[in-house]
């Protein structure tokens, strides 16, 4: 059976999911994706009060996409330890793919100077999930070692900020040399 067509909504969302990636958001206009949608502005107002309440939509699904992503490039290791070190593999694959285009919510960070602003509320909260997930793994790491929560919540940080600082530098020289140097951090702190 046949899927049902996007919804216009839906198809406002993918198309400018695509367009806000691909050449950020301040660059593309609300034209350029009503002309690929093939709506009339009139149209894309009756489903989005503005420009930044899509972008909002966008930066949500974003997350939910991108945290599956992470999720199952970490789910096949074994250890809370492999799992971290898993993290900076899918890092190294995912810039490679994106041809070091990077993260759409420091990109979006980038762009947004109003740190009020609703898309940076989404960029802060999808960075907190990740930075969380980090200090979990870590922390899981320290209890089968017989360590403290405190020091794994400290190490996952380090780690979290490891991996964030290889993301912005790999994207920042389109190598990956930075994803291999904290790769190699992290083995050391684990």
């Amino acid at each position: 059976m046949k899927a049902p067509p996007p919804s216009t909504r839906q198809e406002l969302i993918r198309v400018a999911s695509r367009l806000f990636y691909e050449q950020g958001f301040v660059a593309t206009g609300i034209q350029q994706i009503l002309t690929e949608v093939g709506i009339a502005k009139g149209t894309f107002y009756s489903h989005f009060k503005s420009k930044e309440e899509l972008g909002v939509c966008w930066l949500q699904g974003r997350h939910a996409v991108w945290s599956e992503w992470f999720e199952a490039a970490l789910q096949p290791k074994r250890t809370p330890a492999t799992q971290l070190l898993a993290s900076y593999d899918f890092l190294e694959q995912w810039l490679r793919e994106s041809r070091f285009r990077g993260c759409a919510f420091i990109n979006i960070m980038a762009e947004t100077p109003d740190a009020n602003s609703l898309m940076r509320a989404e960029v802060k909260s999808h960075k907190l999930g990740v930075h969380q997930r980090f200090q979990e793994l870590a922390i899981a790491h320290q209890a089968a070692n017989g360590g403290r929560a405190a020091r794994g919540k400290s190490l996952g940080t380090t780690l979290y900020l490891l991996f964030e600082g290889a993301l912005v530098e790999s994207q920042n020289f389109c190598d990956l040399w930075p994803i291999h140097a904290a790769r190699e951090q992290a083995k050391r702190l684990l």
